[in-house]
């Protein structure tokens, strides 16, 4: 009976917690898809820094 019963609680959390996790991640991509540009034809400019070569969008 205490197995049964430990098997359940820890099916509860594990599905809490996975809920909790879609959630966020369903949060995420909706602040994602609130940045895209207007204009669909519109290019982010990006600069490169000169000391490491990685390339940033202009501010």
């Amino acid at each position: 009976m205490l197995k049964a019963l430990t098997i359940a609680v820890a099916g509860i959390l594990t599905a809490a917690a996975i809920k909790q996790l879609m959630d966020g991640l369903n949060a995420a991509k909706a602040r994602v898809a609130a940045r895209r540009p207007v204009d669909p034809r519109a290019v982010t400019r990006l600069r490169q820094d000169p000391r490491t070569g990685i390339y940033y969008p202009e501010a």
